[in-house]
């Protein structure tokens, strides 16, 4: 098992090769080094390595052909079982919805698979001018609509109640009267 930064960086770099962000510009490996420089901003933790690991890693489960056992067998069950914790199951989201899906299931994450989650949540709101204005609007409502809920029913410790301001911050800034240049909204 090796946590060193620049290794677990390598493993997640070679799984997101050609995968760009929705701009189809940026590299993908941008966003999980951004959700692992948040991380490393916002948690202090006796097992830091292991949560900054999972946040390099947890779009890999999702969005690669990872599996659960390589990453055990590479980085421990500790991160493996953060980054399934922070893998969204699609069919759930199309039942219930991404919003409602996320709320409830945030809700009964683990302190660290949350912490990684809501340094996500901010990552995508920082990153979200290159999305079409339908996009950002969807991310900001849906945003807000989680925020309110875990703020009422999750009991938040303060490192976390911070990054949750943090996010409401960043969505006070976020610009979603501009169009994207050739973009059509339908």
């Amino acid at each position: 098992m090796n946590l060193d930064y620049d290794y677990v960086l390598q493993f997640a770099k070679k799984k997101h090769e050609g995968q760009y962000r929705a701009d189809g510009i940026t590299p993908y490996i941008n966003h999980p080094i951004l959700v692992a420089e948040l991380i490393k901003k916002y948690k202090k933790s006796k097992n830091i390595d292991a949560i900054v690991a999972a946040a390099l890693l947890h779009d890999t489960l999702e969005d690669t052909f990872t599996s659960y056992r390589e990453l055990i067998d590479c980085f421990g069950e500790m991160v493996a079982s953060m980054v399934i914790e922070l893998t969204t199951a699609d069919y759930m989201c199309d039942l219930v919805g991404k919003a409602n899906y996320l709320k409830t299931r945030m809700c009964i994450m683990s302190p660290y698979a949350f912490m990684i989650k809501l340094c996500d949540r901010l990552a995508n709101i920082m990153d979200s001018n290159n999305l079409s204005r339908s996009r950002r609007i969807k991310l900001k409502n849906e945003t807000i609509e989680i925020l309110a809920y875990l703020e009422e029913y999750k009991t938040l410790t303060p490192s976390q109640q911070n990054l949750i301001d943090k996010i409401k911050e960043e969505l006070q800034f976020m610009d979603i009267t501009h169009e994207i240049v050739g973009e059509e909204e339908h």
